[in-house]
């Protein structure tokens, strides 16, 4: 029997299973007109659903006025890459809706960006130096195409943020004479018109841009013809299914961790890969992390390494430090990344740390560009000697993080606009778009927010150009039957799991330094034994009934997805390379993985693994002496390579061994 979608909603009303899930009105709304709640289930009968006699959803508050939105172009998620996106594409003509799950400029991990760096030949940068640079500290498992084409788009990303009033001191400026916390604190205060999210709103309100906070997208849908067509939301707030139609859809929606308490980001959860993962699309890149510092006395305090007040920087920099040039600078400065980035925590993890009361931590000044008349380290200067940042002595703030600008959907080395496979569907941004535009170890410092800007503005324009030439479809009914059916499924839990259970499981199997750290077979199937058994026993029996808990349980669902994709990327990935170390593997293996591992969803819902090969003209001098092609070093790779004290030394990464 057809069900068209008006049919859908009147159901609702009239208790059924479906009408449950649908999650169309207000939870209160629901409660008065069908006399459902969250207590004292009942059975009413032999073959009958189980219902609720009481209403009890506390929190939950009245259901949007609007829940049906129709848009030219939709994007998900609004950190770096989603305000550009939007912006380019409103400039283009274009009716555009944001949706976010929090608030625009603190969802995600956007609040902990700082850098916004670029590329500027005017000022001395060398494209040649660089792309150098990238190809070693990358080791050779990097885009440099799309890096270098990121270079060359950077500077008009940054003026963009400049326009927009996002750099530069956007949050606020430096004031003369403030030399303590307190009096930074008050300033803050008084000129909370530079507020972040008030500032993001500004710039979108600016452009015409409508934008739905609180909104979590949780499918993207796709028409009869093949083509992406819109989504179906979640209203946090009030519990609540929001449906988008739209020509072209961008994904926005950032990285994700299994964050210990520490690190207050909210909505860290991989969710943009895991709605990309469904659609049967293949995400690279997430062998690879980026853990973030931390302190071992205080490990929980991500604050004490970074002195954040709340999600609010106290300044971003603008800084840059030119790429070393000759060869051999080129080979320090790389072996300088892998023991700071790879080889320190790999140690961590396999010795321990030291012992630390917190007195051996020292206050720590940032680094500026050799020239002081860079625009770019301005505040970067004006800051380094206050000692607001504080060295750290090990790492994990953010376990499971995926190193920056790698992992996302695998669009084609080729692609620059962020177009998947599915025709309309468009990605962007950190976490996103998985196109290894940095390789496998997070080499240029304040890039990122760069990087996510660039692409934002290119799947922007993509995006405006492609909606100008299609109209706009259909939402197929049994699509959103099926999502919103999902979505409130676990208010049809009698007996089950909280959601937090589950998060709180992962970051126990998740963050381990065997897991995360010192990888081996062993460990990594044991792992993946308890991240399956919570996929096939306990999430499937989740329970929530407001809307904070329907969003845990999605969250929990997609970390519990990415957590899998972890766990057999880094199994099928049998060699140590970038931030990726293997105990039984300690060296890096050209013959075999130079190549992104790819996971996909076959047919038959199982992970499949496949590996993608870089171009050949990436992959440098194969011909080249390995200690001189690779001159960091992991714990155990001279010894299983036979590599000698004298070959080691003469690259210059003796210097970094401990």
């Amino acid at each position: 029997m057809e069900l068209n979608r008006r049919d859908f909603l009147k159901k609702f009303a009239a208790g059924s299973a479906t009408a449950i899930a649908a999650g169309s009105l207000s939870t209160a709304a629901f409660a008065e007109e069908a006399q459902v709640g969250a207590a004292n289930i009942e059975q009413l009968g032999e073959g009958t659903d189980p219902i609720v006699t009481e209403f009890a959803f506390p929190g939950d508050t009245a259901a949007p006025d609007q829940t049906e939105y129709e848009a030219d172009v939709v994007v998900v998620g609004c950190g770096w890459a989603g305000l550009h996106a939007a912006v380019t594409a409103a400039r283009a003509g274009q009716n555009v809706i944001v949706v976010d799950k929090g608030r625009p400029g603190y969802s995600g991990m956007a609040p902990f960006s700082q850098g916004c760096t670029y590329f500027d030949a005017e000022l001395g940068d060398n494209m040649d130096a660089n792309l150098k640079v990238l190809q070693y500290t990358g080791e050779y498992l990097c885009n440099i195409e799309g890096f270098r084409h990121t270079l060359e788009n950077s500077k008009q990303a940054y003026e963009e943020n400049f326009e927009f009033g996002l750099t530069g001191g956007y949050m606020y400026a430096p004031a003369s004479g403030i030399t303590e916390f307190s009096q930074d604190k008050e300033y803050f205060q008084a000129n909370l018109a530079n507020e972040r999210h008030h500032k993001w709103m500004q710039v979108l309100s600016a452009e015409g841009v409508t934008v739905l906070p609180h909104t979590m997208a949780v499918n993207v849908l796709v028409a009869d013809d093949g083509r992406a067509c819109g989504i179906v939301a979640l209203h946090v707030k009030s519990g609540t299914a929001v449906t988008v139609a739209a020509k072209a859809v961008i994904l926005c929606a950032g990285s994700g961790s299994y964050k210990p308490g520490g690190f207050v980001v909210g909505g860290d959860t991989f969710d943009g890969a895991c709605m990309a993962y469904d659609l049967g699309l293949t995400i690279v890149g997430m062998e690879f992390d980026d853990f973030h510092q931390t302190n071992s006395f205080a490990p929980g305090d991500y604050y004490f390494s970074n002195t954040w007040d709340y999600v609010e920087p106290y300044t971003p920099y603008d800084t840059y430090n030119t790429a070393p040039v000759s060869d051999d600078e080129v080979a320090q400065y790389a072996a300088g990344k892998h023991s700071f980035m790879s080889a320190n925590r790999v140690k961590q993890g396999l010795y321990g740390l030291a012992a630390n009361d917190g007195s051996g931590v020292s206050n720590r000044t940032t680094n500026g560009s050799a020239n002081p008349d860079d625009p770019r380290c301005a505040y970067c200067l004006s800051w380094g000697d206050q000692g607001k940042n504080r060295t750290a002595d090990s790492y994990g703030a953010c376990p499971g993080m995926p190193l920056h600008m790698a992992s996302g959907v695998y669009c084609g080395w080729d692609e620059r606009n962020g177009a998947t496979p599915i025709t309309g569907l468009y990605v962007a941004g950190d976490g996103e778009f998985g196109d290894m535009a940095e390789g496998v170890v997070y080499g240029f410092v304040g890039s990122t927010s760069t990087n996510c800007s660039v692409q934002g503005d290119l799947a922007g324009a993509a995006a405006a150009a492609y909606a100008d030439s299609v109209e706009l479809a259909e939402l197929p009914e049994d699509q959103v039957v099926a999502a919103t059916d999902a979505i409130f499924a676990p208010r049809t839990i009698t007996k089950g799991w909280d959601p937090n259970y589950v998060v709180d499981r992962l970051c126990a199997i998740m963050t381990p330094p065997e897991v995360q750290l010192t990888k081996n077979a062993v460990n990594l199937y044991a792992a993946l034994t308890q991240v399956e058994y919570l996929r096939d026993k306990v999430c499937p029996k989740m329970m929530g009934y407001s809307g904070h808990d329907l969003r845990i349980c999605i969250e929990a669902q997609h970390k519990v997805t990415s957590a899998e994709m972890k766990l057999r990327a880094a199994l099928a990935r049998e060699e140590s390379r970038g931030t990726h170390y293997r105990e039984e593997f300690p060296y890096r293996d050209d013959a075999n993985f130079l190549c992104h591992i790819g996971l996909s969803k076959s047919d038959d819902g199982h992970m499949t693994v496949s590996r993608i090969e870089i171009p050949e003209e990436w992959k440098g001098d194969l011909t080249a002496d390995y200690a001189t092609r690779y001159p960091g070093r992991f714990p155990g790779e001279e010894e299983a390579l036979g590599l000698t004290a004298e070959a080691v030394e003469a690259t210059g990464s003796y210097a970094h061994k401990d």
